[in-house]
């Protein structure tokens, strides 16, 4: 596998970088400039990736529960990519307390964890929640499926961090505007 990815297009681009490094260029750049600048334009296309990896989920998971899709929010995003690595240094789902509705999930191995399945672990709460009551199952969660599908709710943003310490991955998602108003379906147009 590692032979299979040293292989692979920007890992060999980046290597012949770093073999260079200490050499300028014929436009006076150095080669870490350039590397530096790889290695944003790889965290650029891994961003975009992601962000629509998560707005598929939650759509897919709204249009199958009856509710319009979400639109993707950049702000929202770089919001909970900033909350997430504050809590990388402890890995703790401790709740940010901003001004939109929010989901967490920690995370060991980034394999078995793709963001699809993250969302699609908030959805299957689904099965936790009373329409009739507009609560939970007794015991149990279901605050990320309706935050997911609440009807009001327009644009997500998510992050997903590496926690320091082998502590594994941290998930925010942020939604705007906020939704699980206690008393309040998720399916309800505005709450009361």
């Amino acid at each position: 596998m590692l032979f299979a990815t040293l292989f692979h297009p920007s890992s060999c681009f980046l290597i012949i970088l770093l073999l260079f490094s200490d050499h300028p260029s014929t436009a006076g750049t150095t080669i870490p400039d350039l590397a530096n600048t790889a290695a944003r334009v790889l965290n650029r296309a891994r961003r975009a990736k992601q962000s629509k990896e998560f707005l598929y989920a939650h759509n897919i998971a709204r249009v199958s529960s009856g509710v319009p899709p979400l639109q993707w929010n950049n702000g929202l995003a770089r919001f909970a990519h900033k909350w997430a690595k504050q809590r990388k240094a402890d890995c703790k789902m401790i709740h940010s307390g901003g001004p939109y509705g929010e989901n967490m999930f920690w995370h060991r191995q980034q394999k078995t964890w793709s963001l699809e399945k993250v969302v699609t672990r908030w959805f299957e709460e689904r099965f936790n929640y009373d329409p009739n009551t507009k609560t939970c199952a007794s015991g149990k969660m279901c605050g990320h499926y309706t935050q997911i599908v609440w009807r009001a709710t327009t644009a997500v943003g998510c992050a997903r961090v590496k926690c320091n310490n082998n502590r594994g991955y941290l998930v925010v998602c942020e939604y705007d505007p906020r939704g699980n108003y206690e008393g309040e379906s998720p399916f309800d147009q505005t709450p009361s």
